[in-house]
């Protein structure tokens, strides 16, 4: 499969995740199911009540637009440049905001937050007594598996300064460079097994041990996504990419699969679509749902600039 495909893939399957995620986000299992009796099938699908109605159907949500704030820093660049990546969170943060969730809205908030990021950023880890491990930066973290993808410790180093910008939790950090390694691993044609992304994890915290198995099994329902106190936990998001990336037939069926098993629903396909796209290809992707992505013109663009600047490098 050639790079630019794999490349494709994992930009479009991050944000058709995403965007048709929304559909179900924040609903326990048996609420999706009472909603969509037949399933998500496409964009004109998802509800329009008063949550969803912010955005159009079609349109990514926070997930996506965070990670499109690093990738046009890279395009820009050429390097990975925080303060640079700090300032355009703060610049979507004002002028969009949509759907950010309260850890990275207490941080993004802050007036000095673009000049001094890792300092409040770190602040608000400790300020929560080293407890908050949301999963708002696994949920952009793709980017980061692909920028520098031929060498692993730039991709760790690249992956743990991005996160921290916003998450400091060792977990978080730990969750995003298990992602950034499958992806990187894909882009080389290197396998990803379970022992490996167990030794990495441990180098984190110990925490993940726990949901990388979890990520290894085949019955959704163990991984308890809908569970109202820890469904926004970054973990637990990372235990449904796994298991997409583990056990996905197809991205169609994986991708309503997550959709039906409720929770933070728009970040677990953000996840599971980026690593979908890793593994398949943009060929692989529905065509319906890559259509219907109202910006789709827009990430065509800039992933055919990311390519450009990757081959030549």
């Amino acid at each position: 499969m050639q790079l630019n495909d794999k490349i494709f893939g994992i930009l479009f399957g991050q944000a058709i995740g995403d965007a048709l995620g929304l559909a179900a986000e924040g609903m326990s299992r048996e609420q999706v199911a009472a909603t969509y009796p037949n399933g998500v099938n496409g964009y004109s699908d998802i509800v329009q009540d008063d949550f969803r109605r912010r955005w159009r159907q079609g349109e990514w949500t926070d997930d996506t637009s965070q990670m499109l704030c690093i990738l046009d820093s890279l395009l820009e660049n050429r390097q990975v440049v925080p303060n640079d990546i700090a300032e355009r969170f703060v610049q979507w943060f004002r002028r969009d905001g949509r759907g950010i969730g309260r850890h990275t809205y207490d941080i993004l908030r802050m007036p000095q937050y673009a000049q001094q990021p890792y300092e409040i950023s770190e602040f608000f880890w400790k300020f929560s007594r080293c407890r908050s491990a949301a999963n708002g930066a696994l949920m952009r973290t793709c980017i980061t598996g692909i920028w520098d993808y031929p060498n692993e410790a730039a991709v760790y180093a690249n992956t743990e300064r991005i996160c921290r910008l916003t998450h400091f939790d060792p977990r978080c950090v730990g969750s995003c460079v298990i992602v950034a390694h499958i992806i990187r691993c894909e882009l080389n044609g290197v396998p990803v097994s379970e022992s490996d992304l167990l030794a990495l994890g441990a180098k984190y915290a110990p925490e993940i041990e726990e949901f990388v198995q979890l990520g290894f099994q085949p019955d959704i329902a163990k991984l308890c996504l809908d569970n109202p106190d820890t469904r926004g936990y970054t973990l637990r998001t990372l235990s449904a990419g796994l298991w997409a990336y583990n056990f996905g037939t197809d991205f169609r069926s994986a991708i309503r699969t997550l959709i039906a098993a409720g929770g933070d629903t728009d970040t677990n396909c953000a996840v599971a679509g980026a690593l979908l796209g890793a593994r398949m290809g943009y060929a692989a992707l529905p065509e319906d749902w890559v259509q219907g992505l109202l910006q789709c013109g827009e990430l065509t663009e800039k992933a055919r600039r990311l390519v450009e600047i990757i081959v030549m490098r």
